[in-house]
């Protein structure tokens, strides 16, 4: 248990009867896993849209007076969908936060922690009328004689831990601040901080702003030359940029190079399905992946296709998708290209760029 959370419930409860709440309740176990990389580096990956689908139910439970005992939740038509994703996208660092969490993901992967103990999940909907609760069984903990309702106190450790993330962020954008006015006297320091970047445990926003800027100046000084209806030449630059925030609706590309028109898309996992749908998203446009993991591109492509090949017994179909696979690029990858652009010259312009990034990401002004 993470000590905002043991905390938390100190302030409520004596400590007896906190481990008691703390061990009947597979929600606050949930926020507890949800919740731990709060005491990580500033660049630990936050997690954010399952804790919102659920703060913002228990939050519509308490303004609507069902904290009062007297009043019975299972008579109320329940959250509109759309006004519950409309308090997501208010909340830090939940504007780009899509309709998953609320829809799948978060009971999903509920269940994943704890099926085998029980069949509750925290999140109830009603598919016709698009009405969202959250589930009523999971707030009341019985303790001995008394039923305790652990609504607030849900919504208490999903504000704290917003709060000192929000800390760790603007540790890291400082620390960004800091590297610029070393760059120059202590280029190593600048070097060895954003190598560390670079690991499967970093926060999924910074690892597609850091990944972005080491690909642009990778290609930055690479040109090709074209000519239309064969009249003058013409020398460009490819030239990568990047599709709106991490998380957005940006229907499968993450960052484009002009003039080829090359589509890269950011992903953390190995599974198959991600990449056929992002795949069948562009129609089997060819797509390079930047992956998040620390395996030879090799490797990964193995057991992307390894694992393909179980699910699918039509070689027609799977060469389809393969063959939309135009580079993976993963963490040893992106290490090398970095050294290649450090040796280039471009470590200025790398941390500058990371800081106009950050200051899009996070609307920094």
């Amino acid at each position: 248990m993470k000590n905002f959370i043991i905390d938390i419930l100190d302030d409520h409860f004596t400590e007896d009867i906190a481990k008691q709440v703390y061990t009947s309740s597979y929600l606050l176990q949930y926020l507890d896993k949800k919740t731990k990389s709060v005491n990580r580096s500033s660049k630990a990956r936050g997690s954010y849209a399952n804790l919102y689908a659920i703060y913002v139910l228990i939050e519509d439970y308490i303004k609507k007076g069902f904290l009062d005992k007297t009043t019975d939740y299972s008579t109320y038509d329940g959250l509109i969908f759309t006004e519950a994703l409309r308090r997501i996208r208010e909340l830090p660092f939940g504007a780009k936060i899509q309709n998953h969490a609320l829809n799948n993901r978060c009971n999903d992967e509920f269940r994943k922690f704890f099926n085998t103990y029980t069949n509750e999940v925290p999140i109830i909907r009603n598919l016709v009328t698009k009405r969202y609760w959250i589930n009523e069984t999971l707030l009341k903990i019985d303790i001995g004689d008394q039923v305790i309702n652990i609504a607030p106190i849900c919504n208490e450790i999903v504000e704290k831990y917003v709060d000192l993330k929000m800390i760790n962020f603007n540790t890291f954008f400082d620390d960004l601040i800091g590297l610029k006015k070393i760059v120059a006297t202590n280029p190593d320091s600048v070097v060895e901080y954003v190598s560390e970047l670079l690991n499967p445990n970093s926060d999924a926003r910074i690892f597609e702003i850091v990944s972005y800027v080491i690909i642009k100046y990778h290609f930055i000084t690479q040109k090709i030359t074209y000519s239309i209806n064969d009249e003058k030449e013409h020398s460009v630059p490819l030239m990568v940029y990047k599709v709106g925030r991490t998380n957005a609706n940006d229907g499968g590309i993450d960052y484009i190079m002009k003039p080829l028109g090359r589509i890269f898309q950011v992903t953390e996992v190995l599974d198959f399905r991600k990449y056929f749908l992002d795949i069948d998203k562009l129609i089997h446009y060819p797509i390079t992946f930047v992956v998040k993991q620390d395996i030879e591109p090799t490797k990964a492509m193995e057991r992307i296709v390894n694992d393909a090949q179980i699910n699918y017994s039509d070689p027609s179909i799977l060469n389809s998708y393969i063959s939309s696979f135009e580079e993976i690029i993963t963490i040893p990858t992106l290490k090398k290209m970095l050294i290649t652009n450090i040796t280039k010259g471009f470590l200025t312009e790398m941390v500058d760029e990371l800081i106009v990034q950050c200051k899009v990401e996070y609307n920094i002004e």
